[in-house]
């Protein structure tokens, strides 16, 4: 009903955020549901992500998201202005949460990636990018050979954080990921 009657796209983005919200919650977690419909919002804000992303997908992203940077390293996202109005990085976040707790790794991978993207391409920074980039951390910890990345990605997260160091609770979950998982792995 909501749905339906949702004129602006701020209407419609608030009844797809709640929608898939709900998929999330209680004992019938459906996480998949709730990919879908956050894609289904993403594509509403102009960035089209596919639910299965195939190797073609992730290389086509990863060449992207190089051309980019420029040669520069991800920190580079610390230099951006900071912003309150996050509305699509808060969707890319949670879609990014429900990928990597169904293990669509691939998903998650390629969200981060179209996130920084993104990021760059508006020129400013959100806190739910900031999150994004710890996450990505996470998961790439689950693999050694992947140590050098997360060790990137892991500046990059701890260097955006400080951009909102008044944000406690961001801050700390930053820093309680990096110290719990890559920086030991370094030592």
């Amino acid at each position: 009903d909501v749905l339906e009657n949702a004129n602006s796209l701020d209407d419609k983005f608030t009844a797809y955020f709640y929608k898939m919200k709900t998929f999330a919650e209680e004992e019938n977690r459906d996480y998949q549901k709730g990919i879908v419909v956050g894609l289904q919002i993403c594509k509403m804000y102009g960035i089209t992500i596919p639910n299965s992303p195939n190797r073609t997908d992730l290389m086509k992203e990863n060449v992207k998201l190089e051309m980019k940077l420029r040669n520069q390293p991800l920190t580079v996202l610390s230099k951006l202005p900071r912003t309150d109005d996050s509305t699509v990085f808060r969707i890319l976040n949670e879609v990014h949460q429900y990928a990597t707790f169904e293990g669509n790794n691939d998903l998650a991978t390629l969200i981060t990636k179209r996130a920084v993207r993104f990021s760059l391409k508006k020129g400013f920074l959100s806190k739910d990018m900031v999150s994004i980039l710890a996450s990505h951390v996470t998961m790439l910890n689950k693999d050694i050979s992947k140590a050098k990345l997360a060790y990137a990605y892991a500046n990059a997260a701890e260097k955006t954080s400080e951009v909102f160091r008044e944000d406690k609770g961001l801050y700390y979950e930053v820093q309680l990921t990096l110290h719990g998982g890559i920086y030991p792995l370094l030592r």
